[in-house]
């Protein structure tokens, strides 16, 4: 009886021992949340990664309200596309467009700029300097300058995108060195200095007068000289008749 009460209670006791030994086999508990779960809108985003190594996302997803916990163990994070880099802007003299290259009085030029930032004009030839320039389109800029009744020599005019350079424009490129492209046509050729060499010596000086007057003077000049040259003719053909008869 004793013994098989013994019996009995380890037989109970083992069956105790297996009881509380059976969930230490089990996989081990999980302390956090569950995939499915509803989680709140503030973790929105957030991961949590659990004791097995689970890893949950509160994510909202299309078409819910609520946002929930979803399993993302192994997903790979998604990646942006590459960006292509952007192309490289060169500011030049094919970045400037000009209505006229010609330099005279009260003449006009228009500019029409294509430049990125902002553009300033610069002359010493137009009646305002600098020009007043408008942005007409994203990265395009007007402006029109009047040559000034006087103008110097040479005429310049410089075209500056900041940050990115400046073209200049001359009526003498070679007195200000730049890049090919920047030669402006004066309306007329320059006049020289000094007097205009016409062979007599007597015409066409630069007095305080005009030519006309000393044109007048040598026509009147080579008139007086061949009367001259007729009445000496007259007289010798009158003496050869009185030797005669």
């Amino acid at each position: 009886m004793r013994a098989t009460r013994l019996a009995a209670a380890a037989v109970a006791t083992g069956s105790l021992v297996l009881g509380m030994a059976g969930p230490a086999l089990a996989a081990p508990a999980q302390d956090g949340p569950k995939a499915g779960q509803f989680c709140k809108k503030a973790d929105i985003g957030k991961q949590v990664k659990l004791a097995d190594g689970t890893l949950l996302k509160c994510v909202l997803e299309k078409g819910q309200k609520v946002p929930h916990w979803v399993d993302v163990t192994g997903q790979q994070p998604p990646t942006s596309p590459p960006t292509e880099p952007k192309p490289t802007f060169t500011f030049g003299f094919d970045k400037v467009k000009l209505s006229s290259r010609v330099v005279a009085p009260g003449r006009h030029t228009t500019f029409t700029v294509t430049c990125p930032s902002t553009v300033t004009i610069t002359s010493n030839g137009y009646t305002r300097n600098p020009l007043p320039v408008t942005k007409t389109g994203k990265a395009t800029w007007t402006a029109t300058g009047t040559f000034k009744s006087s103008l110097p020599d040479p005429t310049v005019a410089t075209v500056v995108c900041k940050g990115f350079g400046s073209v200049k424009y001359s009526t003498h490129p070679s007195k200000t060195p730049g890049k090919p492209g920047g030669g402006m046509q004066p309306a007329k050729p320059k006049i020289p200095n000094g007097r205009i060499d016409t062979g007599d010596g007597s015409m066409y000086g630069r007095t305080a007068g005009s030519g006309a007057p000393l044109m007048a003077i040598g026509w009147g000049a080579l008139a007086a000289a061949g009367l001259g040259a007729v009445a000496l003719r007259a007289r010798r053909t009158a003496r050869e008749r009185s030797d005669v008869a």
